[in-house]
This record gives structure tokens, sequence and C-alpha cells, in this order.
């Protein structure tokens, strides 16, 4: 794979986060001593005297200093990352908010934010000596995955939930050597997978544990940094399903605060759908996280109701960094869906949207200031979702009909 970017990798090793145990930087998917889930380290102190000259070249390769991918070759793209972060002033109005800023993840590879997190479980793989990688997913992962294992040369095993959308659908069955699809939903599924991951017949690219595959959403929080001028956002609303999205952009935030870069973190609102609630719930509720039973949900990418030990790292997280969690119910998502659209031209999946749905709730509760920067993280393109499809019923035009259309619908 090329090398994109000359930094050196700056990873140490791996804490376990229950424990404080410390290994060195092999394939482990939890800790020996207490089966607690690990995170990566790196040696911030050089990275600090290097300054911010360390990040260089395009996409997220740029930020190989705080990746734990050693070897260039390994690196493995298809120029995800700098996806655009747009502000919104015609949105901003409608929420009633100062400054509102769309991180707009849909414009990567394959339409989706899991394109960070699969370039780096993919590089993981090859750097580890895997000749298979696989997943259980509701849609994303699973094409976002199966495309990275093609470009990467590795065979992939794809499981899928049977009611993707289709566009995911098609994708998968393009990129992936081998489709499977379950029934019933992600949680059904996943126990027995891990199970099977343990075995190591395959490297690990799910959400449930893999600290590698989770390191590359951390990006999200450099890019904000950097394309803000190099200040964070007051607020950040990121999606929870599993919760690999909050759990690593809220460490980026902190290498930022540890490097003396930014000043403080910002608030962390971490967002769900109502029908696939459980970290909202029990943040809401102030008891212990507990799974619950989940049917379908628009928003695809958040139907877990069974987010295991990452769900409650998210809410540990919420808990002592002050953040907020809240969910938003379908026709929520669906009308924040069609407002994203309306007023700024951003065609988003629902997934993508739910983010959005959840920000306005907020705003009505005042639970959120509209006087402060806020960054929405809108995760998925619409493009990869199905949708009522506008009537195809056409009408036949000469000149004169043509023109009186068009006069009739500008008219004040």
């Amino acid at each position: 794979m090329q090398d994109l970017t000359p930094t050196e990798s700056l990873a140490t090793g791996l804490t376990c986060i229950e424990c404080g145990a410390t290994y060195p930087l092999a394939y482990r998917l939890e800790c020996d001593r207490c089966r607690g889930l690990l995170e990566l380290h790196y040696d911030l102190d050089t990275l600090r005297r290097r300054g911010r000259e360390a990040f260089q070249g395009p996409g997220l390769w740029r930020y190989t200093a705080v990746l734990p991918i050693a070897r260039p070759e390994h690196r493995v793209t298809l120029g995800e990352g700098q996806t655009p972060l747009l502000e919104c002033p015609g949105l901003a109005k409608f929420l009633g908010v100062k400054r509102l800023l769309i991180k707009f993840d849909g414009t990567n590879p394959t339409g989706t934010v899991k394109d960070r997190s699969s370039a780096t479980a993919i590089a993981a793989a090859l750097q580890f000596g895997f000749q298979a990688a696989s997943v259980v997913s509701t849609g994303n992962a699973a094409s976002s995955i199966a495309a990275y294992a093609a470009r990467a040369g590795l065979r992939s095993l794809i499981f899928v939930y049977e009611r993707a959308s289709a566009p995911k659908m098609l994708h998968i069955g393009a990129t992936a050597t081998d489709l499977i699809i379950y029934k019933g939903v992600y949680d059904d599924l996943i126990g027995h997978w891990d199970r099977l991951a343990e075995e190591q017949l395959f490297f690990d690219c799910g959400a449930s544990r893999n600290a590698y595959k989770q390191e590359g959403k951390k990006t999200l929080a450099y890019e904000i940094w950097e394309q803000n001028g190099f200040r964070v956002p007051d607020v950040v609303v990121a999606p929870v399903a599993v919760g690999e999205i909050f759990i690593a952009m809220a460490r980026g935030f902190r290498e930022l605060t540890r490097l003396g870069w930014i000043e403080k973190t910002p608030l962390m609102v971490a967002a769900q759908a109502t029908r696939s609630n459980p970290v909202s719930r029990a943040f809401r509720d102030g008891g212990p996280l507990t799974p619950i039973k989940i049917g379908y949900t628009v928003a695809e990418g958040l139907a877990t109701g069974d987010p295991g030990k990452k769900g409650e790292w998210v809410l540990r997280l919420l808990r002592q960094e002050g953040g907020l969690a809240a969910d938003a119910e379908e026709e929520e998502i669906l009308e924040a869906q069609k407002v994203l659209a309306k007023t700024e031209g951003i065609w988003a999946g629902p997934t993508g949207a739910a983010q959005l749905a959840v920000l306005g709730r907020l705003l009505a509760k005042k639970q959120v200031d509209p006087a402060q920067t806020i960054c929405v993280i809108v995760s998925e393109t619409g493009l990869k979702t199905e949708a009522e499809v506008p009537t195809r019923q056409g009408a036949a035009f000469d000149y004169n009909s043509l023109r009186a259309l068009v006069l009739g619908r500008l008219a004040p």
C-alpha cells in the first residue's frame, strides 16, 4: 500500500481500562487478568516536541503518529478521511443556534464513517498476518470492511442483517468474498461470532472489542480540530450504537488536551434512536446499562440493544466527563433527514440524521446552549439507504406549456 505520510506511528502499547494492566502492541482483544477492554497509548511527549507539523499528507493516514500501524505497506487506503466540516447557517437559523457545523462523513469511499475504522482494522489484519477478516453488521460496516478487505487482498466473511437496505446489499455482494445474511438483529448473532473471533479463525473487524479497529475513528477529533482553525467546538453530537465513534472521539480530544493543543475537551453528546437506546436510557435513569430487546429502526446503524462492555464504557465517560445522552423517535429522525437536505443540501441516511434529531430534542429541553458552537457528526450518505421515491409519472411539453409551468412555479 502507498505510504501517504512519512511520520512513524508513536503507539507504545495497550492498557486495560479496568485494572490498568499493560501489554505490548500485539493482537489482543481483552485483558488477560480481568477481561476488560483495552485502549492504545502513544508517546505524546515526542508528538508534542514535533508539533502539528507531524501531521502530513492527505486523508486518514495523515495522523499516522496517533494510529497503531507501524509499517507503511500495511496502511491500506481507499482515500478515506479529510471529510468536509461544513458551516450550516441555514440549518443553524432553523434550529435557533448561533453556529452549527456538520462533519459529513458520507463523503468517505463507501459513504460512511465506518471507512475510518475499516482502514485501521484491515491494516492491523495485515500487520498481524491474517488472511481473512470478518464482521457482523447491520449494513454499513459490512460494505466498508468488504471493500477494504478487497483492497488489501484479504478474504472477507461478512455477516449482514437481513433487513439491511438494498444499496448496502448490492455493495456488499460486489466486494465481499463471502456474504452471509443472518436472521434477527445484531444482538442475536454477535455473542456467537465473538467466540469464533477468540479462536482467531479470522481477524476481528467487529465493534465489540478490537482496539485497533476502533482507533481509525479517533481521527474525527483531529480533523475537526484542524478544520476548525485548531480549535474544538463547544459541543459534539456523536452517534452511539456499540459506542466506537463516541469512545474514539472522546479519547482523541483528550489526547489533544494532553498535548496542550486545546484547553478543554468539548461537551460530548451520545445520540441514539429511541428504539435502540440502552445507553441514553441508563444515563437518564441514573442506573446501570441494561440490554434491551430491539426490533427495526430506520437508523439501521444504531440498531444495537446490547452494546456490552463498550456501552458501559460510553456510560462511564458520560458520567465522569459531564456529557449528555439522548435519543430520538423514528419520525423525528426522518424529519431531521428532510430538514438537513432542504436547508443545506446534505442528503444523509437516517443513521446520519439521527444525531441532528437528538440535538433538536436537547435544544427544545434547553439542555444545550444555542449560543455555543455545536458540531454534529453526520455519519452516512443517504445514497446507501432506501427511501420513498418521488412520482415517476412524466408530462409532455411544448414551448407554451413549459413556459406556463415555469412562470407558475416562479410566481411569488
